[in-house]
């Protein structure tokens, strides 16, 4: 089954920084899902799928609960959903859903839980980015056997988060001009050095007594992304990094800003490269490398994706889903949906990567040349198909403006104090679990 995820990130309006994520939220684009994939049928649960799965302060996670959320993930992700993997996932996807309730339950006491508006505003715009019409979310996913709800659900536990993290902790994200100064003093020594495109899967090991667990889950991941599992979806249900929320991207990063393990892989790694489950400090990370360049170079290249429709030859897409596909380019924004799209076709579609201008043919580079960011490029035609591009990123020579600057710093503050604020509820909650 084709899954689509889709967020908005941490972003500055109007001088007004606010957070605004949309995570884990499930678009399913195609067929049903096999058998394997879909939620238990509630008529044919046995009772054991009615015990508690945790108690988490007064509320309850049932062993449904976590079947149901198990199916979901196991759709998004393309993991198989046999018994095996279902062992070896479980117990991450409990903390998710632990995760989850702690959010519902201090947003509940803030007073910022998501209006039934707010979660069908985060929907809809969900579906008009990928480029589906009102209602076409949940028929799909119902389509596919999953249960409507439970997506709902994780809508609303996000949804509720963000507001409860931009009314109680945006006033602490502020950026002093020392601070402001030392960012752009640190990028300045940055200038000539490598940066590195990436997206990351972080597996925290909150206890020794957890470590061969987790290692052993992070083989599996790297097993499924080997085998064509989408990486964005595994690190949105998956990963314990902030970047989750944006399907695991990092953007770019310069060497001072990751572990000297991680700087090692990818400094050996070539762009599309999965790295080997990493030991860091606090856990194991799985990197993906999508690209690097010289810090500050106006010469790197243009970040490009691009999208390829055959209509003749071995690859020929049926004339049906040629022009289904057709219109969905069309109406796609942002690199995350075209990227999705491209590494769901395959090759010759392919995702974002850093492209030399001496690399494109003329007719591509005049397609581009004044596109913006995120837009769809008009059709290139020929003889057995149909492409498109979008160019991701205007990489700008030297550093970027101060703006720019403090509301990156702005972001990573948000997301500190996001994660330290869960933190901090696991570790004061009471947390039995059943099972």
């Amino acid at each position: 089954m084709a899954v689509f995820s889709k967020l908005i990130s941490v972003r500055i309006l109007s001088g007004v920084p606010v957070l605004a994520c949309l995570c884990s939220l499930l678009v399913a684009v195609a067929a049903p899902a096999p058998v394997s994939a879909r939620a238990p049928d509630p008529r044919a649960q046995s009772g054991s799928a009615q015990r508690i799965a945790a108690v988490v302060n007064n509320d309850v996670i049932s062993v449904r609960d976590l079947n149901t959320r198990m199916a979901l993930v196991m759709a998004t992700s393309g993991m198989p959903n046999t018994p095996e993997v279902a062992q070896r996932v479980a117990p991450q996807i409990l903390r998710a859903l632990i995760e989850e309730t702690l959010k519902l339950q201090e947003a509940t006491r803030a007073g910022t839980i998501a209006s039934p508006e707010e979660i069908q505003g985060g929907v809809r715009r969900l579906e008009q980015q990928n480029g589906m019409p009102p209602g076409a979310l949940e028929r799909n996913l119902r389509a596919a056997g999953l249960e409507w709800d439970a997506v709902l659900r994780q809508v609303k536990a996000e949804i509720s988060w963000v507001n409860y993290v931009r009314r109680t902790l945006l006033g602490r994200a502020s950026v002093s001009p020392e601070e402001l100064a030392i960012y752009e003093n640190q990028l300045k020594r940055n200038l000539g050095q490598p940066e590195y495109l990436i997206a990351n899967i972080f597996l925290a090991v909150d206890s020794p007594g957890q470590e061969a667990e987790v290692r052993a889950l992070a083989d599996r991941l790297l097993e499924q992304l080997r085998k064509g599992a989408s990486f964005g979806a595994l690190a949105r249900q998956f990963s314990r990094s902030a970047s989750a929320e944006r399907s695991g991207d990092m953007g770019w990063v310069a060497p001072g800003d990751f572990d000297p393990e991680v700087l090692e892989a990818l400094s050996t790694m070539q762009a599309g490269n999965v790295s080997r489950p990493i030991r860091t400090y606090g856990g194991y990370e799985i990197v993906l490398l999508r690209s690097k360049r010289t810090a500050g170079s106006a010469g790197n290249g243009t970040p490009l994706a691009r999208i390829v429709l055959p209509s003749a030859g071995p690859q020929a897409l049926p004339p049906d889903r040629f022009q289904a596909l057709r219109s969905q380019v069309s109406t796609l924004r942002g690199c995350e949906a075209f990227n999705r799209l491209a590494e769901e076709l395959g090759a010759p579609s392919a995702p974002v990567a850093m492209v030399g201008p001496e690399s494109l043919a003329p007719e591509i580079r005049s397609r581009i040349q004044g596109l913006g960011v995120g837009q769809v490029s008009p059709a290139l035609k020929f003889d057995d198909g149909e492409a498109y591009f979008m160019v991701c990123e205007r990489p700008p020579e030297g550093i970027p403006p101060r703006d720019e600057l403090r509301d990156r710093l702005v972001q990573r503050k948000l997301e500190g104090l996001s994660q330290r604020r869960l933190r901090d509820l696991r570790q004061q909650a009471i947390i039995d679990i059943r099972i």
